[in-house]
């Protein structure tokens, strides 16, 4: 390593990580937007895309990856990985949803019915592009609010009939307040979400 390289990497790495946290979030936390205007925010926000980092544990299994999804208004797509392989790939399009996993490819009518079939699993990905937001949506209940009118949990039933508790632990400091964390908890099966990153498509 040459001297003149030596002399510009702790400047370069510090460069690096103040655009690095300043990027994540202000460096000044911001008031939510009133309940109703940032409700109505919230409901037209319909082309987005995410970045989290999921566990979920299931009886006799668990599952953790990065999630990347894609929100185009009614359709959306998922990208799940590991450190090392893709997980899986799901598109939902007006014919239905697809999804590749371990080299094959799968079809049904919705997302849900292919996670059923695969997996054994039930989960609200039905709703997803509502509680993702911090939505209850039509089919929830049980509905609880912080000060600040910002849905801290409530109930659904998923296309099983299963019962989930939505949380929602911590937010971004910003205007929309969009969630940060998301956990959703059954009799048997716990999912975390942690998102790094919301992006305005």
């Amino acid at each position: 390593m040459t001297l003149k390289l030596k002399h510009w990497l702790p400047v370069l790495f510090t460069m690096l990580v103040s655009s690095c946290a300043s990027w994540q979030q202000p460096k000044v936390a911001e008031v939510p937007l009133p309940a109703q205007e940032r409700q109505q925010k919230l409901a037209k926000l319909t082309k987005f895309e995410l970045n989290a980092s999921l566990g979920v544990k299931a009886p006799g299994e668990s599952l953790s990856g990065s999630l990347n999804w894609v929100q185009q208004d009614a359709y959306y797509s998922a990208d799940l990985n590991s450190v090392f392989v893709n997980i899986f790939k799901l598109q939902t399009t007006a014919q239905g949803a697809l999804v590749q996993v371990s080299g094959e490819t799968h079809q049904a009518q919705s997302a849900a019915d292919l996670l059923t079939y695969l997996s054994g699993w039930s989960l609200p990905i039905a709703e997803m592009p509502l509680w993702l937001k911090g939505m209850a949506g039509d089919s929830g209940s049980d509905l609880r609010f912080d000060v600040m009118g910002r849905l801290t949990s409530f109930s659904l039933l998923d296309s099983q009939n299963r019962r989930w508790l939505v949380s929602y632990p911590e937010f971004f400091p910003d205007r929309l307040s969009l969630p940060k964390r998301i956990t959703l908890e059954s009799t048997d099966t716990r999912l975390k979400l942690y998102i790094r990153q919301w992006k305005m498509i």
